[in-house]
């Protein structure tokens, strides 16, 4: 479950368009599943010694759900800017503590416009062309897109062995309500390439860069959730505005 919606989390994540306006920062968010407390999650943008940027997210059950699914979710994903384009460079998945443990490393080679992807079991190379981006680092562009207004973004992701397309739709505009309080955002939606049952939503907030206060993932009779809680290293002060108390949220 935890695995799902990390991997829905990275469709809208981040706060700014420029390397140099991205402050290092953490965010948490509380997952639940069908409106019960399942996990949560945790995301962090940090600045390497030699100036590359590292976006990390770690994701884990909690209470009941961690008996059914113990996993720990690690993903990692570095980068630079480069002419204005977000550029990545090492993307690293990690599933550990569960039955089924997984390992998976990317290696961006642009010279020569090609991915290596190292499972530690049939290592294998994908060719790739000027823009691809990795599963977690797209949002950086994708929040750089909305910025400039742009109401429908496709990118081309290297997912695993092969690229994809991943095609996000604003839908308009919306207040949520949020444990940090209330907050005006930007209704997002994702098509997939194929027609199905499965539904994303994403709710971004402009005034905090467009960084995703609420995330909706819909499949079958399943309603997976997120809720941003906490907030460093962004100022989202002035940001949110107080509850009523008769609205107000309590967090868990």
């Amino acid at each position: 479950m935890l695995r799902l919606f990390s991997t829905i989390l990275l469709l809208c994540f981040s706060h700014a368009v420029f390397a140099s306006d991205i402050p290092d920062f953490s965010a948490n968010y509380l997952v639940k599943l069908n409106g019960i407390q399942a996990g949560e999650l945790k995301r962090t943008l940090t600045t390497e010694d030699n100036g590359q940027r590292r976006f990390s997210s770690v994701s884990q059950a909690m209470g009941v759900f961690s008996f059914f699914k113990p996993d720990v979710i690690e993903e990692s994903s570095v980068w630079t800017l480069e002419k204005g384009r977000v550029t990545p460079h090492e993307y690293l998945y990690l599933r550990t503590g569960g039955k089924k443990e997984k390992y998976l490393q990317m290696s961006f080679d642009w010279p020569n416009k090609q991915v290596s992807i190292d499972d530690k079991e049939h290592p294998w190379q994908l060719k790739i062309k000027k823009g691809v981006l990795d599963k977690l680092v797209y949002q950086i562009s994708l929040m750089h897109d909305l910025d400039k207004g742009i109401e429908q973004i496709d990118y081309r992701i290297a997912d695993g062995g092969r690229l994809k397309t991943y095609t996000i739709r604003v839908l308009g505009n919306e207040t949520i309500i949020t444990p940090l309080g209330q907050i005006e955002t930007i209704k997002l939606t994702r098509q997939r390439e194929k027609p199905n049952d499965r539904e994303t939503t994403l709710w971004c907030a402009p005034a905090l860069n467009y960084l995703p206060v609420k995330i909706e993932h819909v499949e079958d009779d399943t309603v997976f959730s997120a809720v941003l809680r906490r907030i460093t290293g962004i100022e989202a002060q002035h940001a949110f505005t107080p509850l009523q108390p008769a609205s107000a949220i309590i967090e868990p």
